[in-house]
């Protein structure tokens, strides 16, 4: 059963995942509004890199160097760290909290 807190961070995900590739498409095409959606997708992104940091942070069945490869790889690769992190890590971070 999902929690309050599995549906905040998967949807959190999915909407900032969208509307980063919506805004794109909108910036690629010139058609209006683009820098608003890539504006509200990538603020989204990184409430949902806080929300993910926060969690494998507080894990204690993850050691420190996963930690570390999981912060380097939101820092640096957003979007597809989270995607990584919602299909297969997060079920290895969150587990036995």
């Amino acid at each position: 059963m999902k929690t309050n807190t599995d549906k905040i961070v998967i949807t959190s995900f999915i909407f900032s995942f969208i509307l980063t590739i919506v805004g794109a498409l909108f910036k690629i095409m010139h058609w209006p509004g683009a820098s608003m959606l890539l504006l509200i997708g990538l603020l989204s992104l990184a409430l949902f890199i806080i929300m993910a940091l926060y969690e494998v942070f507080n894990s204690k069945t993850i050691n420190s160097s996963e930690k570390l490869m999981w912060t380097v790889g939101f820092l640096c690769l957003g979007s597809l760290a989270g995607l990584v992190y919602i299909l297969t890590g997060r079920k290895r971070v969150i587990r036995n909290q």
